[in-house]
């Protein structure tokens, strides 16, 4: 098998998955670059090989996704398993710090494979052609904004490389490594259909990509490119809120009319079903209701200051927050709190690995929330569309509407806006980018830090926290800090 560049920057090997059905990701053979990539079935499987990448980002009780929710205030300090990432104490060497750009660049390493080769593919579906290689452009985006926003500006890999060839990448600035991503995102959405049907809904959509693109241009302030690309897709009219918050959740509603984009499981007991839920319950759970056995050591506590920022009657809180909970010895524990926000399912899984609930990349509620941020941003209206979305957000939460009355400026709207965010997506990996892109995240940590059931002020975030550390092992094997050096502060 020819070496190419995936897991770490610069020593990895390629294994494309084969699958009867698009989203049963089952790798069942290898394939050598010189013998892959030829007719449209091969590109079919490498495209299944990628999506396949993406759940690893997501499924584990060591996700990506678990661990940049605790780093926010939704979850207690002190956690076992976590290495001081809620404690701000992390460093270069952080297992999850590594794993995530590791994971990350096998995405664009895939995609890179299939964007090098796809105009010399041979066929049949000229449309699936287009289709495939906005898949590949979308999964590059994804990954280098995602890069971006965790790490800063990154080297800018657009090709596959050798080793020594890779060596000679400079990192990229973070404005550099946006607008890249910027450029696929658009060529995404120029490839991509309006949906999928069939055996291939849940693969991404045009809509998914002019979503991820409004909320890379969010996070950069740029309130005028987002609103067209966000108003796309509210006038689609092919998503709708789900009138149950539950729903949101429950795999039965898995790439409903709510989801735009979310990473695809299975059950079945076909190796492509999820563990991240059952993490995050405790071990020794006894409640046969919300999970068919036992939980894990490792499940994250959730910070008594998040339950109490729920208002009165918000049905939100008590789907997606347990207090309290009885053990299989009998010990019952009336303080601790515990995630339950993606318990509720249709199929019941037979193993701990076995969950089929979809997991949340980008909702049409965070569609319809970042419009309103945008509209607010760009003039605030008394009583306007932005209220409107508001308060269709609230009305599914059991709260009533806020008035101009409440909120009668542009900094009122702006911080209610926030607080809805904070209860809607709570545990959904959005929080801690929320709080970084809204220039909060110092204030709000050390607040959060400072309680006395949060260390105290033992633990602190300081300004270079927004970034993580790059991984000790990658600036080690590039052995030149001229071409990839550490972010300051680690």
């Amino acid at each position: 098998m020819k070496k190419i560049l995936y897991s770490t920057l610069l020593i990895v090997s390629v294994c494309l998955s084969a699958c009867d059905k698009f989203l049963e990701l089952t790798p069942e053979s290898e394939y050598s670059v010189a013998g892959a990539y030829k007719t449209q079935n091969d590109f079919q499987q490498a495209i299944a090989g990628v999506y396949s990448t993406q759940q690893g980002l997501y499924s584990s009780n060591e996700s990506w996704f678990r661990k940049i929710i605790a780093r926010t205030d939704e979850i207690s300090t002190g956690q076992l398993y976590l290495e001081g990432m809620d404690q701000f104490i992390d460093n270069a060497t952080h297992p999850w710090v590594n794993q995530s750009w590791n994971s990350h660049y096998r995405l664009i390493s895939l995609s890179n494979l299939i964007l090098d080769k796809i105009d010399q593919g041979e066929f049949t579906d000229p449309t699936m052609h287009d289709y495939i290689k906005g898949e590949a452009y979308l999964f590059r985006a994804y990954s280098y904004w995602t890069l971006g926003w965790i790490f800063g500006g990154v080297p800018l890999l657009d090709k596959p490389l050798s080793i020594a060839e890779t060596k000679k990448v400079k990192r990229a600035t973070q404005d550099e490594t946006f607008a890249f991503a910027v450029e696929d995102y658009k060529k995404a959405i120029a490839l991509l259909p309006a949906e999928w049907t069939g055996a291939n809904k849940g693969r991404v959509t045009k809509y998914a990509a002019e979503g991820m693109l409004a909320r890379l241009h969010l996070f950069k302030a740029q309130f005028a490119l987002a609103k067209p690309l966000l108003a796309d897709i509210i006038s689609s009219d092919k998503y709708a809120l789900e009138s149950n918050y539950r729903n949101v959740f429950n795999d039965g509603f898995d790439n409903g009319k709510e989801r735009v984009w979310e990473v695809q499981f299975t059950g079945g007991l076909n190796g492509e079903g999820q563990t991240f839920t059952t993490g995050l319950l405790p071990e020794g759970f006894n409640d046969k209701a919300l999970m068919p056995f036992s939980g894990y050591s490792t499940a994250m506590r959730v910070a008594p200051s998040h339950y109490n920022s729920y208002e009165k009657g918000d049905l939100r809180r008590d789907l997606s927050i347990l207090k309290g909970w009885t053990s299989i010895t009998g010990v019952k524990d009336t303080v601790s709190m515990f995630v339950i926000k993606y318990h509720p399912y249709t199929y019941v899984p037979k193993t701990q690995s076995d969950w089929a609930n979809n997991l949340p990349i980008l909702r049409y509620t965070d569609v319809k929330m970042m419009y309103a941020e945008v509209l607010n941003e760009e003039g605030y209206v008394a009583g306007g569309e932005a209220f409107t979305i508001l308060n269709e957000v609230r009305k599914r939460a059991g709260l009533p509407a806020k008035t101009a009355t409440e909120l009668p400026t542009q900094v009122s709207f702006r911080e209610a806006l926030r607080k809805e965010r904070r209860s809607e997506f709570a545990f959904e990996g959005l929080r801690w980018l929320d709080l970084v892109r809204w220039k909060i995240a110092e204030e709000t940590m050390n607040q959060f830090l400072a309680l006395p059931l949060e260390g105290g002020g033992i633990y602190s975030m300081k300004p270079t926290n927004t970034l993580f550390a790059i991984p000790f092992e990658e600036i080690s094997r590039y052995g030149d800090e001229s071409v990839l050096w550490q972010n300051p502060g680690y």
